[in-house]
């Protein structure tokens, strides 16, 4: 199974958006979590404070956890819940909402499974 990394999620939304036509099925994906639906522009910032609430949501891995996020000098703030607990190819993995909030609430669902490295990576 491709995954991939939320390491990445440190990308902005127009880098991925720019490079959609040759990328891969997972980045593609990710692609258009960031871009399809109206896009999400983010600070570098914004993202890592995304990245933090998207992991401790997922530890533990329970269906309900919701944690929050908030950036006061961008304005930009999200939540992120865990709708779904399974498993795939054998790896723990978690249903989210991720909602992105600025003016208007962007949601966004994806699956997320935690790699043997203990790192959390996006599910084609």
């Amino acid at each position: 199974m491709r995954l991939l990394s939320i390491a990445s999620l440190g990308l902005h939304a127009a880098t991925l958006i720019a490079t959609l036509a040759v990328a891969s099925p997972a980045q593609a994906q990710f692609g258009l979590f960031l871009g399809g639906r109206g896009g999400v522009d983010l600070t570098d910032e914004d993202w890592d404070l995304f990245r933090k609430a998207l992991s401790d949501a997922l530890t533990p891995m329970e269906a309900g956890r919701r944690t929050e996020w908030n950036n006061p000098k961008t304005g930009v703030r999200g939540d992120v819940v865990v709708q779904k607990v399974h498993e795939r190819d054998g790896v723990p993995c978690g249903d989210v909402q991720a909602n992105f909030i600025r003016r208007t609430v962007q949601p966004y669902r994806l699956t997320f499974c935690k790699m043997p490295d203990g790192r959390w990576a996006i599910a084609p």
